[in-house]
């Protein structure tokens, strides 16, 4: 069987090599992965469970008297749906791009138009996330600050953290263990005259504060920060550029090990059957008439909140109420 650029002319090819470089892929400064971590499920479409928090936390009798059976115990169990889209994009390398190409670089070309199309993706899911967890219909709680962070004077940012912390806390029980600052907030909080003199003495000595030592300060393991940018532009247009984030501040409980059965902020469903990879790469067949391939790569996925109470927003910290 005749092979145009390592497809078939019949079969779009499902790279192997590729798919293993994609899956492994991380775009540098994208964080929604770490926000709702991916889950991988068997059926594109299907259910999750939702337990009652009042279950988890009640007391019961654990004594059991001798020759008795134990206690038993059970749990309220709901559901909700998710379904999983696909997203995919795809390049075409052309037979000039290929002609072009010293024969050691021809695949460092392949690879490249990958990346980019992994980066492409990467950048959507961050916006849909970014935009489904600043809303504040999909958090328990949420917050305008009563002087904006730019007010050095009157703001007074570490207590707005950690009225929202106490806040997770006190509602479900569970300490939260991640905050996410967008990158204008996270300017405002690290440079603020209270957070640098608390972290390193008087008169703002040290510089400004680092990731490190706000995760040490707020005793919050994972501290994120959404710096990455988007082009609102259509094409052709002059660009214009905006923070995804912007000054939004996320406050939540994501489990360790991420799991449906785990309660959770929130979960990217990843559908990854038998003979599907949870991201695939496929070369299609040469078109003679284009004289190009294409390299295509996507996943289905379904991004959902599933414990919304463990989640507090504070909208806009750089502007007073």
């Amino acid at each position: 069987m005749k092979r145009k650029f390592g497809a078939t002319a019949e079969n779009t090819h499902v790279d192997a090599l590729l798919t293993q470089i994609a899956i492994n892929y991380r775009p540098a400064g994208m964080i929604a992965d770490l926000i709702f971590p991916v889950v991988t499920v068997q059926k594109q479409s299907d259910y999750y469970p939702i337990f009652t928090r009042a279950d988890i936390l009640r007391v019961e009798k654990t004594s059991r008297s001798p020759g008795t059976e134990a206690n038993a115990i059970s749990r309220n169990v709901s559901s909700a749906a998710y379904f999983c889209d696909n997203y995919a994009l795809k390049y075409p390398v052309t037979i000039e791009d290929k002609a072009n190409a010293d024969p050691i670089f021809v695949q460092h070309l392949i690879n490249g138009r990958v990346e980019y199309i992994l980066d492409k993706l990467a950048l959507d899911w961050e916006n849909r996330i970014a935009s489904q967890v600043t809303s504040t219909t999909n958090v328990g709680s949420s917050a305008a600050v009563a002087s904006g962070w730019t007010d050095i004077t009157n703001s007074d940012p570490l207590g707005d953290i950690n009225s929202a912390i106490d806040n997770v806390k006190d509602s479900t029980g569970m300490s939260p263990n991640s905050i996410v600052f967008g990158e204008a907030a996270w300017r405002n909080f690290r440079r603020h005259a209270d957070i640098r003199n608390i972290i390193n003495g008087t008169n703002n000595g040290g510089g400004y504060a680092n990731v490190q030592q706000v995760q040490d300060l707020l005793e919050i393991p994972n501290i994120l920060v959404g710096g990455a940018y988007k082009n609102t532009a259509n094409e052709a247009q002059a660009e214009s550029l905006t923070q995804i984030w912007n000054d939004n501040v996320l406050v939540y409980y994501s489990a360790e090990r991420p799991s449906t059965d785990r309660p959770s902020f929130g979960y990217s469903m990843r559908w990854a059957a038998a003979g599907l990879a949870n991201m695939t790469v496929e070369r299609h067949p040469f078109d003679a008439k284009k004289k190009t391939e294409e390299v295509e790569a996507g996943y289905y996925q379904d991004e959902v909140v599933t414990g919304i109470e463990y989640g507090f927003l504070m909208r806009s910290v750089n502007s007073s109420t």
